[in-house]
């Protein structure tokens, strides 16, 4: 890992008015099962993207070949690529100051020292409860996956910092056959601990889904009030708001929000915040991969919006103080504003009150093609799979194959009928279930 700040003295002996390495080393270990283990692995890797300046010209060059000649080869291959780009007229510097904020749960020690034997346990008793539940049932796919990630930066201020994580993933499938009849059902979990997993829950979850959605149709369009599940929220939020909060995105006018600050886009009681120390957080380190610290960013306060997300390059080319958003998306990458942990502030409805207060609508459990929708124009789009109608504040007929269909921004400005309290997590967002006063429903 030390080798990144000799990438970095090699690259300034050469010429580089400043350098900054970013060394990543990452062990992952997966399992990928039906009703029986299909695949083990464990991959180790590890990589160094170097970045350069001279001047205002400016290089990256990576290499996943560590040793004391690689490093030397890529510092001079970065410096020779940085003579001849173009100059950047509004780069100003790296981060010159590493620091580092308090954060918790981001690293499990079960994790990282997680064997083979303790994995098939916890995979081959899914399996079981999933037949268990449901005679009818068998899984269909399923994976798990452990990772551990070590960072250091290094740059030519004298700064250095390095940064370990844990992350866990899994997921199980279910397809239940009743004669002709045929459904499926899955669950999904990402976090930073062991303690989290409770493989056979979540195949019972998945089971008892499936068997509930035989016989699942499309139904005839309308528009209807909508109720979110938590997971499914959250991917609309990170769909729609990734990139019109990112900075970059902002200041080259692209941002649907890039002359909305201060001003109320949403309803008052609408909160939304970037919080990069959440305990547990998958975004949430205690500094950014510019060693910026990590800090909690209200987005929405009363509906009103109150910051973008910046990196150190987006700061210093608007003349703020970097956010702590900087994220690579490898080691080869270079560093661009991203979310941390995204997060709608949570209301006091549970799951089964906002159900049971709907008098009629649909219930929407799964979704696919939610990265068809258009976060420029705010136009949400997303095919469900799984769902079903709610009939007097009771789950009914199964729903699958309807596109829904509606404008973000104006959700947001009064479409969140109630706001739940059961917040959950996917794709770097959070959010509890939700209800919308009014979507389209494609269908028959």
């Amino acid at each position: 890992m030390s080798l990144g700040e000799a990438a970095v003295r090699k690259a300034t002996s050469l010429g580089a008015s400043e350098a900054e390495a970013y060394v990543e080393r990452n062990r992952t270990v997966q399992i990928s099962f039906t009703d029986e283990i299909q695949d083990m692995k464990t991959v180790d890797s590890i990589g160094l993207g170097l970045r350069v300046a001279i001047g205002k010209r400016l290089a990256l060059y990576s290499t996943s070949i560590l040793d004391e000649g690689e490093v030397a080869r890529a510092a001079e291959t970065a410096v020779k690529l940085a003579k001849v780009a173009p100059e950047n007229p509004s780069w100003s510097h790296f981060n010159r100051r590493y620091g580092a904020s308090s954060v918790e749960g981001v690293y499990d020690r079960e994790i990282a020292e997680a064997d083979y034997d303790s994995i098939v346990e916890h995979v081959s008793s899914a399996m079981d409860a999933v037949s268990d539940a449901d005679g009818r049932a068998k899984p269909t796919r399923g994976g798990l996956t452990l990772s551990t990630i070590v960072n250091r930066l290094a740059n030519s201020y004298g700064e250095a910092i390095e940064l370990e994580g844990t992350y866990l993933s899994a997921t199980v499938g279910v397809k239940v056959k009743d004669g002709e009849r045929e459904s499926t059902g899955s669950e999904s979990l990402q976090g930073r601990s062991m303690g989290l997993l409770d493989l056979d829950s979540m195949a019972v979850k998945a089971t008892e889904m499936a068997g509930r959605l035989l016989g699942a149709r499309p139904i005839p369009s309308c528009e209807m009030p909508v109720v979110l599940r938590n997971q499914i929220s959250a991917i609309m939020l990170f769909m729609m708001l990734r990139y019109p909060l990112n900075a970059d995105t902002v200041q080259r006018g692209s941002s649907p929000l890039s002359d909305k600050l201060g001003e109320a886009i949403a309803a008052d009681d609408i909160h939304i915040f970037d919080d990069g120390l959440m305990a547990g957080g998958m975004g949430t380190k205690a500094c950014d991969d510019e060693g910026c610290p990590r800090q909690r960013t209200p987005i929405l306060e009363a509906g009103v919006l109150k910051n973008f997300l910046f990196d150190s390059y987006t700061a210093l080319k608007g003349g703020v103080d970097s956010t702590g958003n900087a994220s690579r998306q490898r080691y080869s990458s270079p560093p661009t504003p991203d979310l941390s942990n995204l997060v709608l502030g949570r209301g006091s409805a549970s799951h089964e009150e906002i159900i049971q207060e709907t008098r009629e609508g649909l219930y929407v459990e799964s979704v696919i093609g939610a990265q068809l929708s258009n976060s420029v124009s705010g136009h949400m789009n997303a095919t469900v799979t799984r769902g079903f109608l709610i009939e007097d504040g009771e789950l009914g007929v199964p729903v699958k194959g309807v596109v829904l269909a509606g404008n973000f921004y104006e959700v947001l400005k009064g479409g969140y009928e109630i706001i739940g309290s059961d917040t959950r997590n996917n794709l770097g967002s959070y959010s509890p279930t939700v209800k919308i006063a009014k979507l389209t429903v494609a269908g028959q």
